[in-house]
């Protein structure tokens, strides 16, 4: 049996240098020389800001337990490459990565594809050959020139839009919602959540544009009862309880637009199945639990507004329990914006650095959190920042930042990690 390994992952990883490039052309040629085995399969197509992969993982949840096959694709991974593509929650084989870059490779390099166009023809290259019945897509960044925007949508799915990747999207939320809006395709219906003004009105002109039909998901899937514990939440829906292990009023959003999704896409689901696939939705490293003795939440939330939310719920769980809070933080992410979240909310901070030049280093981190009034301090190395988290008995702590750090969180707090499925 052909096992994934490191001379192979070392190629696909190094065609990350060729970095992002703009356009679908390179997508387009790829798939065609893979005889575009995009075509035929239905897509709920997933764009946003916060919130698409939970969203994404519910939607197929709810689709496997209703008897579907369904193709999931989302990024990035958190421990293995294979987990960003799965067939009812199974990961994409080591020995169909093997082979399709066996077979493409020199496509791959001629046409100079990026490594988000590879792992998209792959990911639809599985999907054709286990012939699934639909496939659920998280976009990767933005959506109008995303790799995966060649896709036949029957949905197009906008979670919350708020600044991100501004340096590709743009530096307002008008641009940036254009860009996401750009999933839209023509007479293919539209849902998305609650949005700021700017952003709704870009959405609503996209769709005007398009002939899309526009959805709400407040519309579609009316909140009541909603009420949360360390053990997750639980609302009404017109006449259905539901209940999830994820914690926070954003995962409440998040759960709102999957099941608006699917109550739109199939009359047929039955109300059960969906209150099923929303409970047995599995999507580690969303404000998860990895540790209870002493607390430890893991978050791979980003951007201030994540942050925030994250914050918000554990205060509402633990509103006597002090939080120190382990992060690590890209370059291109607003530190100012992230430490006025971190100084309301948390005592101290220890910062650390995963082993990519793209990340700050924990010293200099741990400055510019300083010079922002925050109690703040470096940790000598990863795994010792992250091993702290278990010698304060008295306090929460949050680790976030970052899906880089997935795999010494899961080591350090014995989390078995991908049972093979989700």
């Amino acid at each position: 049996m052909s096992r994934l390994d490191q001379a192979t992952l070392d190629y696909l990883y190094t065609l990350k240098r060729r970095g992002i490039k703009i356009g679908l052309h390179r997508t387009i040629e790829l798939l065609s020389r893979c005889n575009n085995p995009h075509k035929g399969i239905p897509i709920v197509h997933i764009a946003g800001t916060n919130g698409k992969g939970s969203t994404a993982a519910m939607i197929a949840s709810i689709l496997k337990i209703s008897g579907l096959k369904v193709g999931l694709y989302t990024s990035p991974h958190l421990v293995k490459f294979n987990e960003r593509i799965r067939i009812n929650g199974i990961p994409i084989s080591d020995e169909f990565i093997i082979s399709f870059l066996k077979h493409y490779q020199e496509t791959i390099n001629l046409l100079g594809s990026t490594f988000f166009e590879t792992t998209t023809a792959m990911m639809y290259s599985l999907f054709a050959h286990e012939n699934v019945d639909i496939g659920v897509i998280e976009v990767g960044m933005g959506g109008r020139l995303d790799s995966s925007n060649v896709c036949e949508s029957i949905a197009s799915v906008i979670t919350t839009i708020d600044f991100d990747h501004m340096e590709y999207l743009g530096n307002t939320l008008t641009k940036i919602a254009t860009e996401k809006a750009g999933i839209i395709k023509n007479g293919i219906p539209v849902i998305t959540t609650n949005q700021k003004e700017e952003v709704l009105t870009v959405i609503e002109k996209a769709a005007k544009k398009n002939g899309a039909p526009l959805f709400f998901a407040s519309d579609l899937c009316p909140i009541s009862n909603f009420k949360q514990n360390a053990n997750g939440i639980s609302f009404r829906s017109l006449d259905t309880f539901f209940s999830s292990p994820f914690l926070g009023s954003h995962q409440v959003a998040n759960a709102q637009t999957a099941i608006a999704t699917c109550r739109m896409l199939e009359s047929k689901i039955k109300e059960e199945k969906i209150a099923q696939g929303i409970k047995k939705t599995i999507w580690p490293g969303r404000l998860q639990l990895v540790w209870q003795k002493p607390i430890v939440y893991f978050d791979v939330g980003h951007n201030p507004n994540g942050v925030h939310a994250s914050l918000n719920t554990l205060i509402d769980i633990y509103p006597d329990i002090p939080i120190q809070a382990i992060c690590a933080i890209k370059k291109n992410k607003d530190v100012k914006e992230i430490a006025k979240v971190l100084c309301k909310k948390v005592k101290d901070v220890i910062t650390i650095e995963p082993t990519n030049s793209e990340f700050y280093n924990s010293r200099s981190l741990a400055t510019l959190l300083s010079n922002e009034g925050i109690k703040a301090k470096a940790a000598p190395s990863l795994l010792e920042g992250i091993q702290q988290c278990k010698l304060k008995p008295s306090y929460i702590s949050f680790i976030f930042g970052t899906h880089y750090i997935a795999n010494t969180v899961f080591s350090v707090f014995e989390f078995p990690f991908d049972k093979e499925s989700i």
